[in-house]
């Protein structure tokens, strides 16, 4: 299953981003902010797939800033080693294309924040993905 990957050089594009301000948090209060992130994996062609990692951040309760960034890349893949797959999510998931796809997404985070009510936010630079 390590040949699935045919080609790692692969250039990270921004495939969404959307910001909404939110009022501010209540006097001495408490806020969670929740990070997450979520992979998808979309066939384009016999030879190539597409993967895509959402960074989400939202604040419990819902304050300051809710924020969604998506980085997606296009991989080249070995066909027959990509169809022999259980789960190609899951073989994503733990694969050199989801750490550049978080790390990008930490990068674009900190600077869409860095003029928002909190500062720029440092999220880690590797994947966060529900168990």
């Amino acid at each position: 299953m390590e040949k699935v990957i045919r080609n790692m050089n692969f250039k990270p594009l921004l495939e969404k981003v959307e910001y909404e301000k939110l009022d501010p948090p209540a006097n001495n209060s408490t806020i969670n902010m929740r990070v997450w992130d979520e992979i998808k994996v979309e066939r384009l062609r016999s030879d190539a797939v597409k993967v895509v990692l959402q960074r989400n951040i939202k604040p419990e309760p819902k304050c300051i800033l809710s924020l969604e960034v998506a980085i997606g890349v296009e991989v080249i893949i070995n066909p027959d080693e990509f169809d022999k797959l259980d789960d190609a999510e899951e073989y994503f998931k733990n694969s050199q294309v989801t750490r550049v796809l978080a790390s990008t997404a930490a990068v674009v985070v900190s600077n869409i924040t860095l003029h928002s009510p909190i500062g720029a936010m440092i999220t880690a630079p590797v994947a966060q993905l529900p168990q």
